[in-house]
């Protein structure tokens, strides 16, 4: 079954309630004065064709002040529903934007989260081979130093010599070092 629109007569006769009401008729208070039914670019192009044909009616000389009075308020709701327009569209693409770059994020983050993985099954791997080896492999200093420092050692020390020839045993050195083989 096909919906009934929303028709030019029925706009004409709420927003004629709305002025008999002493109340502006902006399109949010005619869909409100229609049961909030038909949509606000139907009731904005009705309102508008109502004050094009009346505008036409009232050129003649002999404008009054009331006249005026209603073509300001006309007027200055076409701005509102204008910049309420322009509004929406700027939020949407601005959400927009805020998505694409909060999925990019999350990809960035999953890649670095596969990468630490990787990582964590090859330092594991190693220390099974060093254990199962028995020989003494920079990975087991590492590992004794590690029980000892109670962590992942001095990181400020392998930094300062990552680029100077003195070696370091450090978590970074090892896997470097593994990477290599």
């Amino acid at each position: 079954m096909a919906r009934s629109g929303l028709t030019k007569s029925q706009v004409r006769e709420a927003r004629d309630r709305l002025l008999a009401a002493g109340r502006h008729p902006s399109v949010d208070a005619l869909r409100h004065a229609l049961g909030d039914s038909g949509s606000k670019s139907t009731i904005h192009k009705y309102l508008k064709e109502l004050r094009s044909e009346e505008g036409a009616a009232q050129a003649a000389p002999g404008i009054g002040r009331e006249d005026t009075g209603r073509a300001l308020h006309a007027l200055v709701d076409e701005l509102a529903d204008r910049l309420h327009a322009d509004f929406d569209e700027r939020v949407r693409l601005l959400r927009a934007a805020h998505d694409a770059a909060l999925r990019e994020r999350e990809h960035e983050l999953a890649e670095l989260r596969n990468t630490v993985a990787t990582l964590t099954a090859r330092v594991q791997q190693l220390e099974a081979e060093a254990q199962s080896g028995g020989d003494d492999t920079p990975l087991r200093h590492w590992h004794d130093r590690q029980s000892a420092a109670g962590g992942f050692g001095h990181f400020d020390s392998s930094l300062l010599n990552s680029r100077s020839s003195v070696p370091d045993a450090s978590p970074f050195d090892m896997i470097r070092a593994a990477a290599r083989s």
